[in-house]
């Protein structure tokens, strides 16, 4: 089946909706996918890709810092994109056949701008019975390398006979070139936390497609002491928190690597989960991205610190 509200869109009728701070560029996009606008031919011969961002990957499609002017959002794919729903005895509405490797990426979402915020907002469909809302905006407190976010969920339905359980996740599809770990906070044995490191490059040539096989191999983490992640890119760091301690950061290699891509794709995925949820009250989290120069994890861990400070509320 396809949703009428979704399409191949050619870019001259791209939705994307773009955040600006001082230092970064954010640019928001629906699940609509979009075509290049010389999709027939490319040079004269046959075109190798006919489009220049996927359907199904809304969210941040590209981000950068305006004195880089480097998309750290690997090709075609985003950040934020919510890939995962399960609901305990619920059956879920279907997926947009044109969508992949996810159920939310084929469903319709609302992309509305509200001042300096923009949002993605999913009305709830016939069988699930619950709304969805993502909304990122500047991160007013911080020093303009940021973008806050908040999720939230309102259910209508709960399951018969038993305890109703919710589950979801989201991928940030990062484009990087010279390291895919992840790096968080565990819980040592006496109690107190460490940072540690998981993930190791796929065995492969990045940029080759001849003879390319996507490998990917995802890592979990364990005795998650905190709730925050982040990813090298070069000299930067790509590094996302939440106010829920709950939260599971946890790593994917390569991601949604391409065999035309010449990049290395490490996904920063994280899930949430909630049982027994309540009917018609909102439940969710909020976030923070930062892409900044990389100082030390101390540094990484201040700013942790001025983001429960300012959303000690949802602590």
């Amino acid at each position: 089946m396809m949703y009428p509200e979704l399409d191949y869109l050619p870019e001259s009728e791209d939705p994307t909706i773009t955040i600006e701070t001082e230092r970064l560029v954010a640019k928001v996009i629906d699940n609509n996918g979009l075509r290049r606008p010389d999709a027939r031919t490319y040079f004269g011969g046959p075109v190798f890709g006919a489009f220049t961002h996927h359907f199904g990957y809304h969210g941040i499609r590209t981000l950068y810092d305006k004195t880089e002017r480097r998309n750290v959002v690997a090709p075609f794919l985003a950040i934020l994109n919510w890939q995962h729903v399960a609901m305990d005895g619920i059956e879920l509405d279907p997926v947009d056949d044109r969508a992949a490797y996810g159920i939310p990426r084929g469903w319709p979402l609302a992309l509305r701008r509200f001042d300096d915020e923009v949002s993605l907002r999913l009305d709830p469909l016939p069988r699930s019975q619950f709304a969805y809302r993502l909304a990122i905006g500047p991160a007013a407190d911080a020093a303009g390398d940021a973008l806050d976010f908040s999720v939230r969920f309102l259910f209508s339905k709960r399951p018969e006979g038993r305890t109703p359980k919710f589950s979801s996740s989201w991928a940030c599809y990062l484009a990087g070139w010279d390291s895919v770990a992840m790096h968080y906070v565990r819980k040592r044995p006496d109690g107190s936390h460490e940072w540690t490191t998981i993930g190791e490059r796929p065995d492969m040539v990045i940029g080759e497609p001849v003879g390319y096989r996507h490998d990917q191999t995802p890592y979990r983490s364990e005795d998650v002491a905190l709730p925050l992640a982040y990813i090298r890119i070069g000299g930067r760091a790509f590094i996302v928190m939440f106010s829920d301690a709950a939260m599971s950061p946890f790593l994917v290699n390569s991601g949604g690597h391409l065999f035309c891509s010449p990049v290395q794709n490490p996904a920063l995925d994280f899930s949430w989960e909630v049982e027994d949820y309540p009917l018609g009250e909102s439940l969710g989290f909020v976030g923070r991205l930062i892409y900044a120069p990389f100082t030390d994890e101390d540094e990484i861990m201040r700013r942790y610190d001025e983001f429960r400070t300012s959303n000690e509320r949802d602590l």
